[in-house]
């Protein structure tokens, strides 16, 4: 979200603008011929690519295992690899933008924020949200 400030007649006027990820963008954008709206797969690919870039933020800033997000991100593209027309090298770059959001938002600091994010990841585990990714990835073949 973000909010845009105007003054006008001596008066401040706040505007919200909602925007969709780079990540979903450009996915979006893999897709095709894709009517522009966010469905299942949309959502899939957004939240696996949003624990690509804790794992990997978790292993430069955090010394956490480099393998964890360099696997995490080979069995995404496997998946994605299930999709007929896709641009497996555009969601490899969609993938790796999730990361730069994140490491632009959150910094490259390993902080206890980042930390406590990392610990939920591997607490629900890596392969929960490859597998909702891997059913909306079924239900478009």
């Amino acid at each position: 979200m973000r909010i845009n400030k105007q003054k006008t007649n001596g008066r401040l006027h706040l505007t919200y603008k909602k925007y969709l990820s780079k990540a979903t963008l450009a996915f979006a954008a893999l897709l095709g011929s894709t009517p522009a709206f966010a469905d299942g797969l949309d959502t899939a690919f957004y939240l696996a690519s949003q624990h690509y870039a804790v794992l990997k933020r978790a292993s430069i800033a955090c010394d956490k295992p480099i393998q964890e997000h360099v696997d995490y991100k080979s069995r995404m593209l496997s998946v994605l690899s299930g999709l007929p027309n896709v641009d497996i090298l555009s969601a490899s770059q969609g993938i790796e933008q999730a990361y730069q959001t994140d490491a632009h938002l959150g910094g490259l600091d390993c902080t206890d924020a980042l930390l406590q994010r990392y610990k939920q990841v591997i607490d629900r585990g890596v392969d929960r949200d490859l597998e909702f990714l891997a059913d909306e990835v079924r239900k478009k073949q």
